[in-house]
C-alpha cells in the first residue's frame, strides 16, 4: 500500500513541478513581452513618431482608419493626418469625432452655431499628391487652412448671411469615401450632429468600382477596404493571420515599430482597391476580353445605374430630415480641357490611373457625370458639376490624377459659398463673389513683387527676399533693432495695380509678432490707405509659426503694399511670409 501511495506522490511531485515549469515558463516569457514592449515605447519616442504624439503617445499604435462594420471604415479620432511639414505644417490631428478638424465638435449644437458638414473623399478631405506624383510635385501637402471647408468657412462669414449666428464648416470627408460611405455615414454618425447643411463633394471614387468586370457586382462590396475587411475577419487561416496581425498593430508598440508608424490596412491592400488599375485576383479568371461590346456596356450601365440610386437615396434621407444639401462634382485631370501646367504634363506622363481593366477612366467618369445630372434634373436636389470648371485655367490645379492645388481649392469653396448664398439663403451675389479671370485667382501678388523698402537685415542668410517665396520656411526676414525714430516698414511694389481681398501673414516667433500692427495699400506710393488692421490676439495655430489669415467681402485695389508693425518698442521685424491673393 505504501508503495501505491509513494508512487502516488511521486506522480504528483512530477506533475506540480512540469506546472512549476509551464507557469515559469509563461511568466518568463511574459516578462520578456513586457520588456520588449516597454523597449519598443522609448525606441519609438525616438522616431518621428515621438514628435508626432508628444502626448497621449499610446495614440501612435492606432491606425488613421479603423473598421466600421456597417459602412467600411471611419478615422480614429486623435490621430495624426497630416505629416507633411515641407510648407510649415503644424501637425494636425482628428478631433473628438474623427472629423480633419482642429475644434472638438458636441452633439447638442449651441444656438448660436449654423452648422454645415462637408462630405466626400480624399479631395474633399485635402490630401494633396499621392502615388509616383508625390516626387513630381514635392509630396505637395494641403494643410488645413488651404481646405475647402476652412475657405467655405472664412468666405461665408464674412457675408454676415445668418445675424447673430456663426458659421461652422466641419471638414467630415474621408479619403476613399464614395457614395456608399457618405450614405451610410450620415445615416449611422453624421446626422446625430444635426447639421443644418450638407455639401458633398465626390464623383471620382465611384470610377474604379462600377468599371470592375464582374457579372455578380455588389457596389457595397466595392468598397475601399471592403475587400481587405472580408480577409480580416474570415475564419480561416490567413484571415485569422491577418486578424490577429491587425490586433497586434492597433495595441502593441512592439508591432507598432515593426510597421513603423503605417497605416495597416493602406499596407494589406494587393492592389485589387481604389488607386489600383489592375484586375483583382478573384477576377483575374474573367478577363474583360471574355465580354462582348453590348455586354460590357450593359455592365457599366447598370453599375453607374446602382451608384446614382444610393445618391438618389443620399439626397432622400437628406430630404426626410429636412436637411438642405447640395451635391458636388469634383473635377479630373484626364477629363478636364484645361491647358496643361509643367507640372500637370509629367503627372499626365505617368498614367496613373489613366484607365481601371479596360476602362478610360476619363470616359467612365464622364457617363458618371451624365447620368448623376439626369438624376438631378429628375428628382430635384442641387448639384454643382466642376469637371469642366479649370478648363480656361492655365495655373496649376491638379496635384495627380484627381486632388487639388490650394488655390483650386479656394475657388471650388468660392463657387460653392456662392451656391449657398444664391440658392440656401436667396441673396444676390455681390462684385466680391464673381469670378471673371479664373487664372488670376491663383497668383500670389507678392512673389514677383520688387521690394521698396525694408530695413537692414540682422544677416546676409535673413534677407527681406525669403518672405517673398511664397510658403514659409526655416528661412526669414530678420531685421537688426531699431533706434528711436527709425522707419519701421516693409513697402512692397507689385508692378502694375491687382484687386485683392485675402492676404495671409506668418511671423518668425511669438515674441515677433508686434502686439498691434497694420496693412495699407496705395496706387501711387504716397497716397495709403488702410487695408488691414490686426494685432497679436488675432492669430491661428495652423502653422509652425503664428500666421493671421484675411478674407475682405469686396477687393481693394492698389499697386502698393505697406506692413508696419504699430508700438513695437523698437523689436526687430521677423517675418517668414507675406502673401497678397485676389
Amino acid at each position: 500500500m505504501s508503495g501505491i501511495f509513494q508512487r502516488i506522490g511521486l506522480a504528483v511531485r512530477l506533475g506540480l513541478r512540469k506546472i512549476g515549469y509551464v507557469v515559469f515558463l509563461i511568466v518568463a516569457i511574459g516578462l520578456l513581452l513586457l520588456a520588449l514592449e516597454k523597449l519598443s515605447e522609448v525606441a519609438l519616442k525616438t522616431t518621428y513618431l515621438g514628435d508626432v504624439y508628444p502626448r497621449g503617445f499610446d495614440r501612435a499604435k492606432r491606425d488613421f482608419t479603423e473598421p466600421v462594420s456597417n459602412y467600411d471604415y471611419d478615422l480614429v479620432p486623435g490621430v495624426c493626418l497630416v505629416h507633411n511639414q515641407a510648407k510649415g505644417n503644424q501637425f494636425e490631428y482628428a478631433n473628438n469625432a474623427g472629423f480633419r478638424e482642429p475644434r472638438s465638435i458636441s452633439l447638442e449644437k449651441p444656438s448660436d452655431e449654423f452648422r454645415i458638414f462637408l462630405t466626400g473623399g480624399s479631395t474633399a478631405f485635402g490630401l494633396g499628391s499621392t502615388g509616383n506624383t508625390g516626387q513630381i510635385t514635392g509630396s505637395y501637402g494641403i494643410e488645413y487652412r488651404e481646405t475647402i471647408s476652412h475657405v467655405m468657412e472664412r468666405i461665408l462669414n464674412i457675408s454676415e448671411l445668418i445675424p447673430g449666428k456663426t458659421i461652422r464648416v466641419y471638414n467630415t470627408a474621408v479619403w476613399g469615401h464614395a457614395y456608399q460611405h457618405d450614405l451610410l455615414r450620415y445615416i449611422t454618425k453624421l446626422r446625430g450632429y444635426k447639421p443644418d447643411l450638407l455639401v458633398s463633394l465626390d464623383g471620382v471614387n465611384e470610377i474604379n468600382p462600377v468599371s470592375v468586370p464582374a457579372k455578380e457586382w455588389n457596389y457595397f462590396r466595392e468598397g475601399q477596404y471592403n475587400s481587405v475587411l472580408r480577409e480580416i475577419f474570415s475564419y480561416d487561416g490567413p484571415g485569422l493571420a491577418s486578424y490577429l496581425t491587425l490586433w497586434l498593430k492597433n495595441n502593441t508598440f512592439l508591432m507598432s515599430i515593426f510597421w513603423n508608424g503605417a497605416d495597416l490596412l493602406q499596407s494589406m491592400e494587393s492592389g485589387n482597391r481604389l488607386h489600383r488599375a489592375s484586375v483583382p485576383s478573384d477576377l483575374k479568371a474573367f478577363q474583360a476580353s471574355e465580354i462582348t461590346p453590348e455586354e460590357r456596356s450593359a455592365m457599366l450601365s447598370d453599375n453607374v445605374s446602382t451608384v446614382v440610386r444610393v445618391l438618389e437615396n443620399y439626397h432622400s434621407a437628406l430630404e426626410n430630415d429636412g436637411v438642405p444639401h447640395i451635391f458636388a462634382l469634383q473635377p479630373l485631370l484626364y477629363l478636364s480641357k484645361k491647358p496643361r501646367n509643367e507640372i500637370e504634363e509629367k503627372i499626365e506622363a505617368t498614367e496613373e490611373h489613366q484607365q481601371y481593366y479596360d476602362m478610360s477612366t476619363a470616359d467612365v467618369y464622364k457617363f458618371i457625370i451624365d447620368t448623376i445630372k439626369l438624376s438631378s434634373e429628375k428628382k430635384g436636389y442641387i448639384l454643382v458639376d466642376f469637371s469642366e470648371y479649370f478648363d480656361q485655367a492655365s495655373e496649376w490645379v491638379f496635384t495627380d490624377w484627381c486632388h487639388l492645388t490650394s488655390g483650386a481649392n479656394y475657388l471650388i469653396a468660392k463657387q460653392l459659398s456662392n451656391v449657398i448664398k444664391s440658392a440656401i439663403f436667396k441673396r444676390p451675389l455681390t462684385e466680391g463673389d464673381k469670378v471673371d479671370d479664373i487664372s488670376s485667382f491663383f497668383w500670389n501678388l507678392t512673389v514677383t513683387s520688387n521690394v521698396l523698402y525694408a530695413p537692414e537685415p540682422d544677416n546676409d542668410k535673413n534677407g527681406v527676399a525669403n518672405i517673398l517665396t511664397g510658403y514659409p520656411n526655416y528661412t526669414l526676414y530678420s531685421s537688426k533693432s531699431f533706434e528711436n525714430g527709425e522707419r519701421q516698414d516693409i513697402t512692397l511694389d507689385l508692378q502694375e495695380e491687382f484687386k485683392m481681398s485675402r492676404m495671409k501673414i506668418v511671423w518668425g516667433d511669438k515674441d515677433s509678432v508686434p502686439e498691434k500692427w497694420a496693412v495699407d495699400i496705395s496706387t501711387d506710393n504716397e497716397n495709403w490707405v488702410p487695408w488691414i488692421n490686426g494685432d497679436n490676439k488675432s492669430l491661428d495655430n495652423f502653422s509652425l509659426w503664428p500666421a493671421y489669415e484675411y478674407y475682405g467681402a469686396e477687393p481693394v485695389e492698389g499697386r502698393y503694399l505697406r506692413y508696419r508693425p504699430i508700438d513695437n518698442d523698437n523689436r526687430p521685424i521677423r517675418l517668414r511670409s507675406l502673401s497678397a491673393y485676389r
